[in-house]
Formats: C-alpha cells, sequence, structure tokens
C-alpha cells in the first residue's frame, strides 16, 4: 500500500490518465485507432534528443558564458531570463528550469544574493517561452497534431499573446533597482563540437517533424539509431511515464467522445471561442495545462480559443503547468525557512500576468 502511495505521490497525473481509461473502458469499448502514434513518436524522438543534449551540457555551457560576460544585476537578470525563455521553445519549459534554475541558485550562493525573485520570473519566462512553438511543451504538441495546425496558422494564433508576455516580463525584470557586480563562474569544458553538431541537427529534424515537415516514424527512427550508437544507455534514462500518461488520455477521450454528456459540454459550455477559452484557462489552475488540454480537446473545435486557454491557464496556481513545481522544489530544497514567501510572490507575479495577459486575449477573441 505504502508503493501505490508513494507512485501516487511522484506520478499523479500519470496514476489519473490511466484510471480514466480503465474506468471508461468499463462503458465503452476502447479501440487501438483512439491512440495518436505519431504524437507518441514525435515525443519521444524529442526527449531522446534532449537527453543527449544534457548529457553533454551543452545549455549549461552556453549560459556559463553568457554569464561571465555580465556586469551587473540587471545584466545578469537578463540573461537568466533570456536563456531560459528561448531554450523552452525548443526543449520544453521542463527542462529549460531544470538546467538554469539550480544555476541561479549557484550565482545566489556566490553573490550572497536572495535569487526567489528571479527564479519565480524564469519559471515565467519558460511558461510564457514554451507557449510559443509546438515543442515547447506537451500541450502544444498534442493540440498541434489533433487540430492539424500548420506553422503558420499556429504562429498566428499565439503572435499576439506573445508579444503581451513579452512585454509582461520585460515590465517585471525592469522593475527595480540596478547594481554592479562581478560575476566568475568556473568555465565548463565546451561540448564535443561534433557530437553537439550532430544532436542540434536531429532537433531541427524532429522540430520540422513536428511542423508535418518530415516523417515522425522515420524522424523516431534515425533519432532512437542515433542515440543507440552513441549511448544506448541514454535509451532507458528517457521518462516513459509520459508517454503512458498520454496514451491513457487518448483512449479515455475516445472512449467518452460519443457520450451524452460530451455531446452536451460541446453544444454548450465549449460551443464558443470564449466559452472554450474560459474553460481551458479555468481547467488549467486545478488540472494542469497539459491534461486540461488533452481533456477538453476531445469536446471542441475551437482550436485556437483552446490553444491559447491552456497556455496562458499556466499561469495562476503552481499546478497550473508542472514546470512551475519543479522551480519551487529545487528553490525549496535550498531555502526551506523561504518556502512560503516564495508561494506568496509566485502567485502574486503569476495571477496579475493571468490578468493582464489573459484578460487582453480575452477581450481580442
Amino acid at each position: 500500500m505504502q508503493k501505490i502511495k508513494n507512485y501516487w505521490r511522484r506520478e499523479p497525473v500519470l496514476c489519473i490518465a490511466v484510471i480514466l481509461a480503465a474506468v471508461s473502458s468499463l462503458y465503452s469499448r476502447p479501440q487501438l485507432a483512439y491512440i495518436d502514434f505519431d504524437v507518441l513518436a514525435i515525443l519521444l524522438s524529442l526527449m531522446l534528443v534532449v537527453a543527449e543534449l544534457k548529457e553533454i551540457r551543452f545549455l549549461d555551457w552556453l549560459a556559463v558564458e553568457l554569464l561571465n560576460k555580465c556586469r551587473s544585476k540587471r545584466q545578469l537578470e537578463l540573461v537568466l531570463l533570456a536563456v531560459t525563455y528561448v531554450s523552452s521553445m525548443f526543449v520544453t519549459n521542463d527542462v529549460a528550469l531544470l538546467t538554469f534554475v539550480p544555476l541561479a541558485l549557484v550565482i545566489g550562493k556566490t553573490l550572497k544574493m536572495d535569487m526567489e525573485r528571479i527564479i519565480i520570473l524564469q519559471t515565467l519566462a519558460a511558461n510564457l517561452g514554451s507557449m510559443l512553438t509546438p515543442p515547447g511543451n506537451p500541450q502544444n504538441l498534442f493540440l498541434y497534431a489533433h487540430y492539424a495546425y500548420t506553422a503558420g496558422s499556429f504562429f498566428a494564433v499565439m503572435a499576439v499573446p506573445g508579444v503581451i508576455s513579452l512585454a509582461y516580463l520585460l515590465l517585471l525584470l525592469f522593475h527595480g533597482k540596478d547594481s554592479v557586480l562581478k560575476l566568475e563562474l568556473p568555465k565548463l569544458q565546451q561540448p564535443p563540437k561534433g557530437i553537439l553538431l550532430l544532436f542540434l541537427g536531429l532537433l531541427l529534424l524532429n522540430i520540422g517533424a513536428v511542423l508535418h515537415w518530415f516523417d515522425k516514424l522515420l524522424a523516431l527512427l534515425l533519432t532512437a539509431g542515433v542515440v543507440a550508437l552513441c549511448d544506448r544507455r541514454r535509451l532507458l534514462a528517457v521518462d516513459y511515464s509520459l508517454l503512458v500518461t498520454f496514451a491513457g488520455f487518448f483512449v479515455f477521450i475516445g472512449n467518452i467522445s460519443h457520450s451524452p454528456a460530451v455531446s452536451y459540454l460541446q453544444q454548450s459550455l465549449m460551443g464558443s471561442a470564449a466559452g472554450t477559452y474560459l474553460t481551458g484557462l479555468l481547467a488549467s489552475q486545478f488540472l494542469s495545462n497539459v491534461p486540461a488540454a488533452m481533456l477538453l480537446a476531445g469536446l471542441t473545435k475551437e482550436a485556437d480559443a483552446l490553444l491559447l486557454g491552456v497556455n496562458i491557464g499556466g499561469l495562476g496556481t503552481m499546478i497550473a503547468s508542472m514546470a512551475s513545481v519543479i522551480s519551487y522544489k529545487l528553490y525549496a530544497a535550498e531555502h526551506p525557512s523561504q518556502a512560503g514567501k516564495y508561494v506568496r510572490t509566485f502567485l502574486y507575479y503569476n495571477f496579475l500576468g493571468l490578468l493582464l495577459i489573459g484578460g487582453a486575449v480575452y477581450f481580442l477573441l
């Protein structure tokens, strides 16, 4: 029993997905066709590439090179936010925070600075940056495939909220006093150029597959083959629980897609762009935006409204985007006595962003 409880604490979303799939299968016969294997293939392929880029510490090396050039507190904050924001578009918000929040904590120790505010801004940067591209986070990857977006149509939807969210980040960054500092982080060994270029090339290949420019299954075979040749252990280091979570939600959505309750929701709550958008925002606050996107996609044809709702819905509560929990845990482990203050500040910045960005986008729908 204790093992089950521990697993539930570690993988609550996976457990919920499996339970929903199992229970709904009692009332509707599940079909293999419900599972979108293209999405699972590209998700696995991207995770393999990102795992290898983490192994050679490319992002860490790049960040240290940039940070050592900083000569003021504001420059330091700008670099930390910029590398988090940009990298989250390509390696997901989770990976960006797992890479750069520990680096911010090291800098805090070195300079004897309280990094609470900058880590919260990094979290905002990761969540807002990742919403701008299909591979930036799992819900975008899913919705891009589910609604058959093209690159142009996706970026057209996310362009305006992208500009508004960037303005919000810059407003927070430049609010406050600047000060002179000198930072000298220990230099990291530059990643081997051959390996680096190989995996950056694979990353571009997989982004092309996400954008429907390249076959997804072929991209997975090429990626897995290269990873196996370079370091087969990386094949076992991937978070396969995420794939099972997606499969569980695919089965659940397929099972309930023809039920009377779904038909009612489609005609009432999810029948308009505004209703879909607000439902996506609200559901994300309690379910997190990845499961919210997967559950609601089966209820509405308002693709743009749902895409906006679950992405901007990543602001707000700490579980609205599970990436936010990562930075909290990292900070709380280093500063347990300040964990409560961190949560209060986090909620202030996030709900302010939800109100400003979410409100602006609502009136533009």
